[in-house]
């Protein structure tokens, strides 16, 4: 009897096995997440006759993809659905990820497609709400107005997600803020520097400051990371 060749996305697997698998690079994973990353559309396993779940590597190769944007880049789902959408509902290729080359359109669409409350953003970081309090109260985050209610945007998630990974590494909320003086001191002088170009009336004045601006903001950024590197003379040794 001649023995019959699978294709690789011919495997099934079983959510606890899919569990099994992702564990070591996600140990906070749980079936009840799967279970709702499905319920959302996000991953669409196989039935068995039986019912129960089977994932083909494709679908695990979509999950983990999910999973790396939500740790590494703070994007909430509504967002990871869209860059699936656009991509016609498979991962993405490297050069087209958000993490890989995040446009400019993709910051603005985290920052618009999320609004939480304190308590929501609270939940979503895993920490009580007197820690997100705390953190707008150094200036760290800011709520917006919507109504009577008072919200945060994608920016104030991200914001709040490297603020408690520095809380966790031991900093605290009032040291947080030499990030914020620093920022604010570096804005000002680069305001200084490029308001008269982007307050101009010539449209491609404007676009040329908006450009150096953001050149700016990216080389500045590197040259802080080497110059405190190299500050931190009692590690480098």
């Amino acid at each position: 009897m001649a023995a019959t060749t699978r294709s690789a996305d011919d495997v099934r697997l079983g959510i606890g096995k899919v569990l099994e698998r992702l564990r070591e690079e996600f140990p906070d994973l749980t079936l009840s997440k799967i279970r709702y990353l499905e319920s959302k559309g996000l991953v669409r396993p196989g039935r068995s006759a039986s019912g129960y779940r089977q994932f083909a590597l494709s679908d695990l190769t979509r999950l983990v993809w999910i999973l790396r944007q939500q740790r590494e880049y703070f994007l909430p789902l509504k967002v990871i659905r869209e860059i699936l959408d656009r991509a016609g509902g498979v991962v993405p290729l490297p050069e087209s990820e958000v993490g890989g080359s995040r446009t400019k359109a993709d910051q603005e669409r985290l920052v618009g497609s999320v609004s939480m409350t304190l308590e929501e953003l609270a939940a979503t970081l895993g920490v009580v709400p007197d820690v997100v309090a705390r953190l707008e109260h150094h200036g760290l985050i800011v709520a917006q107005s919507a109504g009577r209610t008072r919200v945060y945007d994608g920016s104030a998630l991200l914001a709040a997600r490297l603020a408690v990974r520095l809380l966790s590494l031991g900093l605290d909320a009032r040291h947080l803020r030499m990030y914020l003086i620093a920022a604010q001191r570096e804005a000002g002088v680069l305001e200084q520097l490029l308001v008269a170009r982007v307050a101009s009336g010539d449209s491609a004045s404007r676009e040329s400051a908006q450009h150096d601006l953001e050149e700016v903001v990216e080389a500045g950024s590197r040259l802080h990371h080497l110059l405190l590197r190299r500050s931190l003379t009692g590690l480098n040794r």
